[in-house]
């Protein structure tokens, strides 16, 4: 049966990336409730935000490489652009045993961590930005609160406290420590890398680390559900 299956999403795979077919685009959604920075309960369904338009859209060159990176006869809602030339890339593994996350393992996180306080989803960027647009059910710990304790300390205190992690100094105690997805802006953005190895530098045990490497760049890119529509 495992088999069949296999080759049967095989053949799925291979039909909607051949030439002169029509895009299968996934429908996957997760329904959360998370509180906002206000403390307001929020029912929502994160996934791809599909536009009626967007479904029969041509798998090919003149469709995805055209122009600015997509077709001139592309509807708006189809295509986003964003600046591409900022900050440095970043290798596919972080360090050494904490696990790389794209789409599809964020969405079952953010669906597991539902059930879970263990669980947290984690903005590392500054305040600002996390404010303006950021993946929902995330919180905000700024990475130069965990990268400059000595400048932050309050915050750094209450990360860490959030973060499950007993003790005001070396050594700390992680056994209560939760599991953790970190990103930031996209794979070119050192502050969630930075953050990691901080905390890795703690103690922080690497398998309850998880690092989404994409960012809000490969968020935004396939229209997945934001705080800011």
């Amino acid at each position: 049966m495992l088999k069949q299956l296999l080759i049967l999403t095989t053949l799925c795979s291979t039909y909607a990336f051949s030439e002169n077919n029509h895009t299968q685009l996934q429908s996957n959604t997760v329904e959360i409730n998370y509180k906002d920075k206000n403390g307001t309960s929020i029912d929502l369904n994160v996934g791809r935000n599909l536009s009626v338009k967007c479904k029969q859209l041509l798998i090919a060159n003149e469709t995805f490489w055209s122009g600015n990176h997509a077709g001139f006869d592309v509807p708006e809602a189809c295509k986003a652009t964003f600046v591409t030339t900022s900050g440095q890339l970043s290798p596919m593994i972080v360090a050494e045993g904490v696990e790389t996350f794209g789409e599809l393992e964020v969405l079952d996180f953010i669906e597991e961590m539902q059930e879970d306080e263990q669980m947290l989803l984690v903005d590392t960027r500054k305040p600002l930005w996390f404010e303006y647009r950021t993946i929902p059910s995330a919180i905000n710990i700024s990475f130069e609160y965990i990268l400059r304790p000595h400048l932050f300390e309050k915050e750094f205190k209450i990360a860490m406290k959030t973060l499950g992690v007993k003790g005001v100094k070396k050594p700390y105690d992680f056994s209560k420590a939760k599991t953790i997805v970190l990103f930031c802006n996209a794979s070119w953005c050192g502050q969630s890398p930075a953050m990691i190895n901080s905390l890795l530098s703690f103690g922080y045990p690497a398998e309850k680390l998880k690092w989404y490497r994409g960012g809000m760049a490969s968020w935004l890119n396939l229209n997945m559900t934001t705080t800011k529509k």
